[in-house]
């Protein structure tokens, strides 16, 4: 179970990044993520989050709790300001 709440959990913060992207004005697809670099629902400590924006990136570090916790909902403090911190960035970054 706690690699099945790890999947969803990513899923989750990318469609949390995504919405707040959309809401500036910018479109962005789970296409535009990498995460723990290309290996799947494996659990581990920290994961990077990137999102890339053509030639640049921004990552935000997500640790296992937070994203087990986002599995259906992301409301964590924590992440709620990483996630922000991951929108406001990359909504700077040129096209």
């Amino acid at each position: 179970m706690p690699a099945d709440n790890y999947s969803k959990g990513i899923q989750t913060i990318e469609r949390v990044i995504i919405q707040g992207m959309s809401k500036i004005g910018r479109h962005v697809t789970a296409a535009n993520f990498t995460w723990n670099h290309g290996r799947v629902a494996v659990v581990i400590d920290m994961t990077d989050v990137e999102i890339r924006i053509g030639l640049r990136a921004v990552v935000g570090i997500f640790s296992m709790e937070e994203i087990e916790d986002a599995a259906s909902l992301v409301s964590r403090p924590e992440t709620l300001r990483t996630v922000q911190r991951i929108v406001d960035e990359a909504g700077r970054l040129p096209r």
